[in-house]
């Protein structure tokens, strides 16, 4: 019995710490948001700084943010940067309140997962995504940007 119990604590430590390698808190810039606080944003998996997504796998985002306002409703909106503008990333599902227990409650923290596959539109070198959260009135609850690294040849800059 000793054994199985030990063999069982090992385990844990073990996959809590391959977890803790594999997930990584990133800096993030806010955006005003006048309805929320973001306070985190953590990529899963992420070895770097930034982070490197390779096109076509898959990539979780999970953000910890607080409501500064009751959210009946929301839905989240991804943004890649593509010179001076934003080019809105399509989305499996959109709905909060699919993830997340809705009705919000102000002032009570809230965290949200999205795993996604990297859409291979994105350039390979250093992007900026940005992904919002608006509310049923379409305010918007929180906005953060973050640098990734995309993986691949970028044939503007990368010459044989």
């Amino acid at each position: 019995m000793a054994k199985l119990v030990s063999s069982i604590i090992i385990s844990y430590l073990l996959i809590t710490s391959i977890e803790e390698t594999l997930s990584r808190e990133v800096p993030f810039t806010k955006c005003p948001s006048p309805f929320g606080l973001l306070n985190s944003v953590d990529v899963t998996p992420c070895n770097g700084n930034p982070c490197v997504f390779k096109p076509g796998t898959n990539e979780t985002v999970t953000v910890t943010f607080t409501p500064n306002e009751v959210v009946s409703k929301g839905d989240i909106h991804l943004y890649a940067k593509r010179g001076l503008i934003w080019i809105e990333l399509p989305l499996k599902n959109p709905h909060i309140c699919h993830e997340l227990h809705c009705p919000l409650k102000k002032g009570v923290p809230e965290t949200l997962s999205v795993t996604q596959q990297v859409p291979r539109i994105l350039t390979p070198g250093t992007n900026e995504l940005k992904a919002d959260i608006v509310d049923q009135n379409g305010g918007m609850v929180v906005c953060g940007i973050i640098k990734v690294e995309i993986e691949g040849r970028n044939p503007y800059t990368d010459f044989e």
